[in-house]
C-alpha cells in the first residue's frame, strides 16, 4: 500500500508503511537532521542511530506499533527519505497510542509531517485506537491553551512536560471533520513530542532504546 503526491515544487513524494528494508533510508535520513531536531525527536545528543535501534524503528508488527515514511524516489539514494511518522499503542491503555513525526529539516513546512499524520490516524482508529498521546512543555502555556480549545484534554504531569490526550474519531474519514488534524498539525511542527519513558526501557515506547538499553520484546 503506497500513496503517491507531489510537493509545491512538483517533485513526486511516496507515502508507505516502513518495511525493515529501511534501515538505510532511516540512518539516511537522521544524517540530514539538524541537532536541534534529532533533540527534539529523541530527548537526547545523539549523532547515530545504533543497529538496536535501526531495528526497533524498522521491525514494526503493524499491530501494535506501525510507522509510516514519506520518500522521494526521484532523488539520489542518501537523499530519498523525507519523513517517518509512528504511534505505539500503550500496554497498559490499548485504546490509546503514542504518536511522533520527524521530518528532514529541508522539508518541513511543505505538508509532510501533517499527511504523515492523517495516514497513521486513520490506521489508528481502524485497529482500535481511541486517541493519540502526546507531550507539551509545561512552561509552554500559549500551546496547552490552544490545544484546550480544540478539545485534547489534559492529564498527568511527567518531567516538566504535560501529558495531552487527542481524541481520534470512531470513523476514520470523520476524522477532517475533528479537531484532530489541527493538533496533530502542532505535532508535526514540533511544538508536541511523544512521551519518553526512560525509566521503563522493557516496555513499548516510541524513544527506540540506547544502545545499553534492552529491546522491546
Amino acid at each position: 500500500m503506497q500513496f503517491e503526491s507531489q510537493l509545491p515544487d512538483g517533485r513526486r513524494i511516496l507515502f508507505r508503511p516502513i518495511s525493515p528494508d529501511d534501515k538505510d533510508l532511516l540512518e539516511a535520513g537522521f544524517r540530514r537532521l539538524s541537532p536541534a531536531s534529532r533533540y527534539r525527536r529523541f530527548f537526547r545528543s545523539i549523532d547515530h542511530l545504533s543497529p538496536a535501534q535501526l531495528k526497533y524503528l524498522t521491525e514494526v508488527d503493524g499491530i501494535d506499533h506501525v510507522a509510516w515514511v514519506a520518500v522521494l524516489p526521484d532523488a539520489p539514494p542518501d537523499e530519498q527519505g523525507a519523513g517517518v511518522a509512528r504511534w505505539v499503542r500503550l500496554p497498559e491503555e490499548p485504546e490509546a497510542a503514542e504518536a511522533a513525526v520527524t521530518v528532514v529539516d529541508s522539508l518541513h513546512g511543505v505538508g509532510i509531517g501533517t499527511t504523515l499524520l492523517h495516514l497513521l490516524a486513520r490506521e489508528a482508529v481502524t485497529r482500535g485506537v481511541h486517541c493519540f498521546k502526546a507531550w507539551v512543555l509545561g512552561e509552554n502555556q500559549a500551546i496547552q491553551a490552544v490545544l484546550k480549545d480544540l478539545g485534547a484534554r489534559p492529564g498527568k504531569w511527567e518531567a516538566g512536560t504535560l501529558e495531552m490526550t487527542v481524541p481520534l474519531p470512531a470513523d476514520p474519514d470523520a476524522i477532517d471533520a475533528t479537531p484532530a488534524p489541527l493538533i496533530l498539525k502542532a505535532v508535526a511542527e514540533g511544538r508536541l513530542a511523544g512521551r519518553v519513558r526512560s525509566q521503563d526501557p522493557a516496555g513499548v515506547h516510541l524513544e527506540p532504546p540506547a544502545e545499553d538499553q534492552p529491546i522491546s520484546p
